[in-house]
């Protein structure tokens, strides 16, 4: 019962998996697996860990904040959402006219969009070697 009710909270590293999940769905529908989504969670999370601590507190309170935003409405958090309504929300986010929110999305969207391309080339790089290998 604890689980269940602290997964109703906001939380920075459930809301950077459904978030990544969402803009991977968006950017690439046929690549979304549980193994590059992985990599793109973890190489977030250790990006932001990196970051000087003025840059990390705002990007987590941020990403929090973008958590919450559907609470009014929904009464979940973003990483409670079915991905009809995460398309939505980081749509709405993308295109709205408050910076802080467009610099959000542009931030994960970025990652993800490094990550999935950089899984893609090391699996087309290994294809080649296994194709001149015979």
């Amino acid at each position: 019962m604890k689980s269940q009710h602290r997964d109703m909270l906001p939380s920075v590293e459930r809301c950077v998996g459904a978030l990544t999940d969402t803009l991977a769905r968006l950017e690439r529908p046929e690549r979304c697996g549980e193994e590059s989504l992985g990599k793109t969670v973890a190489f977030i999370l250790e990006t932001q860990a990196r970051m000087p601590d003025y840059l990390r507190l705002l990007f987590r309170v941020l990403t929090l904040i973008f958590d919450a935003w559907p609470y009014v409405v929904t009464g979940k958090p973003f990483h409670r959402l079915d991905l009809a309504r995460r398309i939505d929300q980081v749509e709405h986010w993308g295109r709205s006219r408050l910076t802080f929110r467009q610099a959000v999305i542009a931030f994960y969207r970025s990652f993800t969009i490094f990550v999935l391309y950089s899984e893609l080339s090391k699996e087309d790089a290994h294809d080649g070697v296994r194709d001149k290998c015979g």
